[in-house]
C-alpha cells in the first residue's frame, strides 16, 4: 500500500491533528485506510476516479481533504 501522511489545522479549535493514509489503486478504483490521531475510529472505504485527469495521490488527497472539511463542520465548538 501506498502511504500519505501528515496533519491538518481543526478549522474550530486550530489544533493539529495528523494523520496517515494507506491506499491501493486497481483500474479506476482507490481503496483506502485512513487513521487520525489524537482517537476516533479508522476510517475505510473506496471511490472511483478518472486517472486521465488526476493521479492516484492526488485523487486520494482531494477526497480525504473534502471528508476532513466535512469532519471539521460536524464538530461542535
Amino acid at each position: 500500500m501506498t502511504t500519505i501522511e501528515g496533519t491538518h489545522a481543526q478549522r474550530s479549535s486550530g489544533k493539529r491533528v495528523a494523520y496517515r493514509i494507506e491506499y491501493d489503486v486497481t483500474g479506476n478504483s482507490i481503496h483506502f485506510r485512513a487513521g487520525f490521531g489524537g482517537g476516533g475510529a479508522p476510517h475505510e472505504g473506496q471511490f472511483d476516479f478518472d486517472p486521465s485527469h488526476l493521479d492516484a495521490e492526488a485523487a486520494v488527497r482531494a477526497f480525504m481533504q473534502n471528508h476532513i472539511d466535512k469532519s471539521d463542520w460536524d464538530v461542535a465548538p
